[in-house]
């Protein structure tokens, strides 16, 4: 038995991470939809997602998680449900501030929009299942718009 040459070894490692781990099909749209955000006049700050969490999917076969971003002293948390191809997005900002929140579905085929309450609460209804990130507006214009990463629903 010989041994394989350097570059041998490495096709072979390029191979299998091609058939076991492929690049998922939407990666490519993601990051075409981020790098024209990066280009467009919009404030690209992004959060960062710290917690993700999964509940038990529902008897209908609806589903439901968690996630929670944080952007410097605003804290967001995000109920995701999932049910029949549409979903709806529960939030809450901690701290509490005026400042109305945009869906951005990844196909771009529109915007929700909802104002935050004055107890930090707000919600979306009848989303598109698929890629989403939330920009965040305060009221104040003092305060830059920030937004959420890409997320998928």
């Amino acid at each position: 038995m010989s041994e394989l040459s350097r570059d041998a070894l490495l096709a072979i490692v390029r191979d299998v991470w091609t058939e076991r781990d492929p690049v998922p099909d939407h990666l490519v749209a993601a990051m075409q939809a981020a790098a024209a955000m990066a280009d467009s006049d919009l404030d690209v700050e992004l959060m960062s997602l710290v917690e993700r969490s999964t509940e038990l999917a529902g008897a209908r076969g609806s589903s439901a998680y968690t996630l929670r971003f944080v952007h410097g002293d605003t804290d967001l948390l995000l109920r995701i449900a999932v049910d029949n191809g549409r979903s709806r997005v529960d939030g809450w900002i901690v701290p509490a501030e005026p400042m109305t929140i945009r869906a951005l579905p990844g196909d771009t085929t529109g915007s929700h929009a909802a104002v935050v309450s004055d107890s930090g609460r707000f919600e979306l209804t009848d989303l598109p299942v698929g890629l989403m990130r939330l920009r965040l507006e305060p009221h104040d214009v003092a305060r830059p718009a920030f937004a959420t990463p890409t997320f998928e629903i």
